[in-house]
């Protein structure tokens, strides 16, 4: 059963919070759960199914442990001058993305609010929010924002559709067009409609496709010459690799989430194609060239045939939830089906990047996307 999260009564909430967050109608009694509002505020349901009341067409938003969110708000609003704060591990994917050369906004974001992994309350008055956007099971964080009187937006992940990343962001778009009106709508269902467009066109090509013609394939989610972390069930690999024509062998294993393993269990599945996760420093020539000291991947078969990929990087990772999702589709079933899908990758960044985000990609840039820097993945 969902938790709901009640808001402070309007009695209890301070004058400093009030300016910080809206003004007084924007309360909600946590009692009776009525809410007023005035025609300058709007009240929205999150994911956690809470009614929240913020601005009618907010210009201060802040992201917390939601990583991938402040994508999607560019994506439903061509803009990123509204993200005001956003945590450290955002911000390094954003400094390190095409978000920064396309939005260039969005490094003006403060991160002093988290602290030590968590939510400074004094420091994010500090940026004075209008509407803070939180993953739906930090539960701490939540309560401790309610408290405050921080409007908070809690978006589901994984929960949504059994980890499916395309209907996660698809969820994410339609709230962020619902909070913000007007032309967001259209760009949301532009994203979908196309996104939809492009799994079905895969879905065709590979109705006939059978089991034993299908690669064996792992995700590395995490790595280090200490440890090696897998995506199993329940994370965003499963559905990538299952929908593009690959056989998720970890997540067929029943390994759920995230799973330490170590060369033993590696050799066990002997993959015939590895893809690495922009959450690692990890690059396809550590493995490649059996540069990771203790560990010696040169008898896996996706190694010896030099089939080890970084997963791109575009807007924000690929891996995750996306504003880049239908061309994560796309280069994924080159991988695995090539005899089936032939995109060319470099027209197919820079038409999808015209197209939606209008912007004009360099042949520079669509090498950056495709192989991404181990920056983006420093703490």
């Amino acid at each position: 059963m969902k938790k709901k999260y009640g808001f402070l009564a309007a009695a209890m909430l301070t004058t400093g919070l009030l300016a910080a967050c809206g003004n007084d109608d924007a309360s909600k009694s946590s009692n009776s759960g009525d809410k007023q509002t005035t025609t300058e505020e709007k009240i929205v349901q999150d994911q956690l199914g809470r009614d929240v009341t913020i601005p009618n067409d907010p210009e201060r938003v802040v992201v917390g442990g939601i990583l991938p969110y402040f994508s999607t708000w560019f994506v439903a609003t061509n803009s990123t001058k509204e993200i005001v704060g956003m945590h450290p591990n955002s911000y390094n994917a954003a400094s390190n993305s095409m978000l920064a050369k396309m939005s260039p906004d969005v490094l003006k974001a403060s991160t002093d609010f988290i602290q030590n992994g968590e939510v400074n309350v004094e420091e994010l008055m500090k940026v004075d929010p209008q509407v803070y956007f939180e993953i739906a099971n930090d539960t701490k964080s939540i309560e401790k924002l309610d408290e405050a009187g921080i409007n908070t937006m809690a978006l589901q992940t994984v929960e949504v559709a059994d980890a499916n990343p395309v209907k996660t962001f698809n969820s994410w778009l339609k709230l962020t067009a619902e909070i913000k009106g007007g032309d967001a709508t259209d760009r949301a269902d532009k994203y979908i409609d196309n996104v939809n467009s492009v799994q079905k066109d895969i879905d065709a090509k590979l109705k006939d496709v059978k089991d034993e013609e299908k690669p064996r394939v792992l995700v590395l989610h995490q790595h280090s010459d200490k440890s090696i972390v897998v995506a199993g069930q329940n994370l965003w690999g499963e559905y990538w690799v299952n929908a593009t024509g690959g056989n998720d062998i970890v997540s067929a294993d029943g390994v759920q989430g995230q799973k330490e393993v170590n060369m033993e269990q590696i050799y066990k599945w002997n993959p015939d194609i590895i893809y690495i996760t922009n959450f690692t420093e990890t690059q396809p020539e550590d493995l490649i060239g059996n540069k990771v000291s203790g560990q010696d991947w040169s008898e896996v078969k996706a190694v010896q045939d030099k089939k080890v990929y970084k997963i791109p990087l575009g807007i924000y990772r690929w891996f995750p939830p996306s504003g880049d999702s239908p061309l994560m589709l796309k280069w994924m079933a080159s991988h695995n089906q090539p005899a089936l899908f032939d995109y060319d990758m470099n027209k197919e960044i820079k038409s999808y990047y015209k197209d939606f985000y209008n912007f004009d990609v360099t042949d520079d840039e669509v090498e950056t996307i495709l192989h991404p820097s181990s920056d983006a993945a420093k703490q």
